[in-house]
């Protein structure tokens, strides 16, 4: 069975430039990290899988993060945690799951430009590296800062990320009201929750944060926006905003077009399309669905979807 294990946060203080100490050899060590962008400053959990090839004692530091090392836009591996005198005896067999929060918003430095920082995490003496890019988080920065055609948006979920490009010369005030709640982390945190394969999938609500499933689709920002229909095609990757009978009724539900679905054309307002995530559209779009509660739609996943974060990529205007 596997053993949960979650850790408190490790900062600057636990990073040791040891990167010597052997792997043991009775244990398998595996490494996963859930979200391939962050901003600056956000903790980003990692998680460690151990599994046991012999009744072993396990170093205790394993499990704050000793076994993985961690590395800044190419340079030099430090080791996270340290290795620990005391040990954990372990059956064979027995397999073990750890979380581990680390803060690593010290060893970047917040920059005013755009540039993105990667982060490689591994485990030592394995070839494979876990990438995270880090961006600045424009939360204080007003959306008419931001060149908004350059500007990105990084949905990034638990199946994948979806990068999303915008077309403000189509849908000005609409592109400014979803970078606007993205970078105050509206989304984060939300749930898609309706998914039609060949259709779309439908996310932006704040009421799927609960696990109350009759009130999704019915949140939104307090407030409503006016329809800009355009020429944009309802095609597979395009974004366009979710909204009542009434037109004018959208706000913060949104959702991406999975298939065509020219029925929508010039009545819903289509306003971006994803740059990169059609094979995460896929993956989410791949998950079996059941009944709405109250309804008649086959739209539910039966699998979680989170929004983990919507993340700002942020170009100023020069």
């Amino acid at each position: 069975m596997w053993i949960p294990v979650k850790l408190c946060s490790l900062g600057l203080a636990a990073l040791t430039a040891v990167v010597s100490a052997p792997q043991q050899k009775d244990f398998d060590v595996t490494l996963s990290v859930p979200a391939d962008f962050a901003r600056i400053g956000e903790l980003v959990t990692l998680k460690l899988e151990i599994k046991a090839n012999a009744d072993a004692k396990l170093d205790s530091g394993l499990l704050n993060g000793a076994s993985v090392e961690v590395s800044v836009n190419g340079g030099q591996g430090k080791r996270i945690g340290v290795r620990s005198t005391k040990t954990v005896d372990v059956k064979k067999g027995s397999k073990i799951s750890v979380q581990v929060p680390v803060d690593i918003g010290r060893l970047i430095e917040a920059s005013e430009s755009t540039a993105q920082t990667v982060v490689e995490f591994r485990i030592p003496g394995t070839k494979e590296a876990h990438k995270v890019t880090f961006v600045r988080d424009f939360k204080g920065v007003d959306v008419g800062q931001l060149d908004l055609a350059k500007t990105r948006v990084a949905l990034v979920t638990n199946f994948g990320t979806m990068v999303v490009k915008f077309r403000p010369d189509k849908a000005p005030n609409t592109v400014k009201n979803f970078i606007k709640l993205a970078k105050e982390r509206y989304y984060d945190g939300t749930r898609f929750h309706r998914i039609l394969r060949g259709f779309m999938i439908q996310g932006g609500d704040p009421n799927t944060r609960d696990d109350n499933p009759m009130n999704d689709g019915q949140g939104g920002p307090g407030y409503q926006i006016d329809a800009e229909f355009n020429d944009i095609k309802h095609v597979r990757g395009v974004l366009s905003m979710a909204r009542s009978g009434d037109p004018n009724s959208a706000g913060s539900q949104f959702f991406v077009m999975h298939g065509k679905a020219p029925h929508l054309d010039g009545k819903y307002t289509a306003f971006g399309r994803l740059e990169s995530g059609l094979d995460v559209l896929d993956r989410i779009t791949d998950i079996p669905v059941k009944r709405q509660p109250g309804g008649m739609e086959t739209s539910r996943p039966t699998q979680d979807v989170w929004l983990i974060r919507a993340i700002v990529l942020g170009v100023t205007k020069s």
